[in-house]
């Protein structure tokens, strides 16, 4: 029988979504973390990272199925969707699913390597078809234009500024080529500092159109950057625009200059309740976290990631990740605080019950040394005590065995460095233990008086939590 995780319902963590959920948030940020200083990881390795964050029991059960189906080996060839469809091995068919999916593949976007790749084999190619057919300037641009009109350089923006440096290159080498060693010496003297150093000392001054376009150039720019919501940008335009005026006074307007002079403090003031709305709204997921409210947590998270995606000026990767990480430390401190309850609802109702079949143990026992063995409260202490001694054998070795491995797992999934949550573990066995021991002594205590036999041992007293 299988839970519906897809797991044994004898697993530790069979039935319990909210457990994967959280490991998996804890996964992902180890998995970030490595590949910050290993940015390319094996299939075993990638496996470790994830295991590394995962109790002892699940690194075990997670390892097993990985390495039977073949997936742990360097030549794995896994497809893609093999965990999406109907298709899914079922002891990865639920909430586990999103765990297994990171450690066989890795976070997202993995295909940016292999795109630069492809982008670098591209530009090796034309580079060298330019080279074997431009002679001269002539063939140059021939062969430039049909290089910058091809498919592949139009469709990538990074491609086509590294084939015009490349082009731009070529044709400063073949014209260096053609001239001769006076027309090469001319060109370096005229280029010299020193030599630019003693020609007229007037100063260039540009053209009232050209101020103008300047200007214009950098109004744009200002407000592009008040677009991204990219401060240095617009500061850099600004500050570009200042010195502007103070150079040429006439050519540009005061007017315009103050008018950016207020957008940008409008822009500021309206950045700072941005990031204040940030700063609120990830403070409301951590409270809906620590409460356990998963729904809202995520709802947020999404929303954060949106934000960034429209505006990585504004939230930049790096504080959406410290911000994500304050979200996952928020969930992580309410799993072990519901751990943590877990484990102490179940030594107590362990505590009660052996206290409950002591107390009905030790009211038959009294009322059998009372000899009033016809009253009716008799027969009812009589019912209850045989209940009890049936239930007594059936905490046998087995029993404490399973107790045991299942209260180890609630420690495994809470943080114990000084070993105190187990010291008090192997405590509470050794209660539980020596209270049935007890009960036990005083069914046989009890059955050897009403035959006739010694007399009763002293009380046991039950276990506590």
């Amino acid at each position: 029988m299988a839970d519906d995780t897809g797991m044994p319902k004898s697993h530790p963590y069979a039935g319990r979504p909210r457990r994967w959920i959280a490991l998996h948030q804890q996964a992902k940020a180890a998995v970030a973390r490595r590949l910050l200083d290993h940015p390319v990881l094996t299939p075993r390795q990638l496996a470790e990272t994830v295991a590394g964050v995962l109790p002892i029991a699940l690194r075990q059960w997670l390892f097993e199925r990985l390495s039977e189906r073949g997936w742990l080996a360097e030549n794995a060839r896994i497809p893609f969707d093999v965990l999406d469809g109907p298709g899914c091995p079922p002891e990865f068919n639920g909430p586990q699913r999103a765990l297994v999916r990171l450690t066989v593949f890795g976070p997202p976007g993995q295909g940016l390597a292999s795109r630069d790749r492809r982008r670098e084999a591209v530009y090796q190619r034309l580079c060298a078809e330019i080279m074997r057919t431009a002679v001269d300037t002539s063939s140059l641009d021939a062969i430039s234009r049909r290089v910058m009109a091809s498919p592949e350089v139009t469709s990538d923006a990074v491609l086509m500024s590294m084939m015009r440096a490349f082009i731009a290159e070529r044709n400063a080498s073949l014209r260096m080529a053609r001239s001769t060693p006076a027309e090469q010496h001319q060109a370096q003297q005229e280029s010299s500092k020193l030599i630019r150093a003693f020609d007229d000392d007037r100063p260039q001054i540009p053209s009232r159109g050209e101020i103008h376009a300047i200007a214009a150039r950098l109004h744009s720019e200002f407000d592009a950057g008040l677009a991204q919501f990219s401060e240095d940008r617009a500061r850099r335009a600004l500050d570009r625009l200042r010195e502007l005026r103070r150079k040429y006074p006439v050519h540009v307007s005061a007017n315009r200059l103050q008018e950016c002079e207020e957008r940008l403090d409008r822009f500021l003031k309206q950045a700072g309740v941005y990031r204040r709305q940030i700063e609120d709204l990830t403070r409301q997921a951590v409270d809906a976290a620590s409460r356990g409210d998963e729904e809202t947590a995520k709802w947020i998270d999404r929303r954060l990631f949106a934000i960034h995606t429209l505006l990585p000026t504004l939230l930049p990767l790096e504080r959406l990740e410290r911000l994500r990480a304050q979200i996952s430390q928020s969930e992580a401190r309410h799993d072990e605080e519901e751990t943590a309850h877990e484990l102490l609802e179940k030594q107590r109702a362990v505590a009660a019950e052996i206290k409950n079949l002591a107390g009905v143990i030790h009211r038959f026992h009294e009322l059998t040394r009372s000899g009033k063995i016809q009253d009716a409260a008799y027969h009812r202490a009589e019912v209850a005590y045989r209940q009890a001694v049936e239930r007594i054998r059936t905490l046998d070795t087995d029993w404490l065995a399973g107790l045991l491995l299942q209260l180890e797992t609630f420690i495994d999934d809470l943080e114990d460095p000084a070993g105190e949550l187990q010291s008090k573990l192997d405590h509470f066995m050794e209660r539980v233990r020596d209270a049935l021991n007890t009960l036990r002594r005083e069914i046989r205590a009890i059955q050897a008086e009403t035959q006739g036999g010694t007399p009763p041992p002293p009380k046991s007293t039950p276990p506590t939590e």
